[in-house]
């Protein structure tokens, strides 16, 4: 006679998932039987009420082990196509703008302050390096999908304190060399409108005019050239299409705000504002995403007008 396990009544029939079922050997089993009492908690799966051969018993336990090793065998094999993918995929070398040649590059990520990556120094050995996007040429740039917009509002998000410097910008009087540049490096011009006072340690995402002017700082500072203007002394002094947009309905009665222009002054972009006295890092990541949509549309019209005149 097969071996059997027998069940106590259920505390409750009428619902399977509440049913509780408590197992023991039958007098006629040897009541200690480790295998009967280890098969007990399979039959928890059956719900039927009556008795189960071993063999059946068995024969589950069996289909499930062979599902496991299944298992773990797709899990081996996946590993190991991932570490060869990872092995076999193909290196590259990267040559900055100063000259700094990189061989080997791999494990390209894209970071809100530049491109990282690991590549083999001349001693064979293997090291992560950084470099801002602004020693990065155009072709490494378009290949790793590189959004300046994007990137500087991302570099924003992470509010780390700007120690803002009259420095970071070009000044009114050296216009031409922000000029210069801009044409150089195909950016249009940002002239944000300051006032001495906010140049002290800010953080981008906080409220105040310290703090805005940190936020336009990080938020453009790779997609744009930037020049500062004085409040104080220097709004009478800007080129007719940044007067534009100080003096437009855009501007918003607050400082800093920013007027776009195209990199000969001689045509007005958009005016970009604050956002109001209470204005802080969320509400000016949303007034500048619009702005940036503004001044990609242009760029793509004057691109199109371009290739009509070609």
């Amino acid at each position: 006679m097969a071996t059997m396990l027998t069940r106590i009544t259920p505390i409750s029939a009428n619902s399977r998932n509440s049913r509780k079922t408590v197992f023991s050997a039958s007098p006629r089993l040897g009541g200690n039987n480790p295998c009967n009492l280890s098969c007990a908690g399979m039959l928890c799966g059956f719900g039927l009420d009556k008795t189960v051969p071993r063999t059946k018993i068995a024969a589950a336990s069996e289909q499930s082990e062979h599902r496991r090793r299944h298992m773990k065998t797709k899990l081996f094999c996946a590993i190991i196509i991932t570490c060869l993918a990872r092995v076999n995929s193909p290196a590259e070398d990267i040559t900055t703008l100063d000259g700094q040649k990189y061989e080997n590059v791999r494990d390209v990520s894209v970071k809100p302050d530049g491109l990282f990556f690991v590549a083999t120094t001349t001693e064979g050995s293997l090291k992560g390096v950084k470099v801002p996007f602004s020693n990065l040429p155009d072709d490494i740039k378009e290949k790793y999908h590189y959004d300046p917009y994007e990137m500087g509002l991302a570099l924003a998000r992470q509010n780390n304190v700007v120690n803002l410097k009259k420095d970071l910008a070009f000044s009114l009087d050296n216009l031409e060399a922000a000029k210069k540049k801009a044409k150089a490096e195909n950016k249009m011009l940002g002239f944000i409108m300051e006032w001495d006072s906010m140049f002290v340690p800010s953080y981008p995402m906080g409220q105040g005019g310290g703090s805005g002017l940190a936020y336009f700082y990080d938020a453009f500072h790779d997609s744009l050239v930037l020049v500062f203007v004085r409040h104080e002394s220097e709004l009478g002094k800007v080129p007719g299409a940044v007067r534009k947009g100080f003096s437009g309905p855009d501007e918003g009665g607050f400082a800093p705000n920013m007027a776009v222009v195209t990199a000969d002054c001689s045509q007005f972009v958009c005016e970009i504002p604050l956002g109001g006295n209470n204005s802080d890092g969320q509400i000016r990541e949303q007034i500048f995403r619009q702005k940036i949509a503004v001044i990609k549309k242009f760029v793509e019209s004057q691109g199109a007008s371009k290739s009509q005149t070609n």
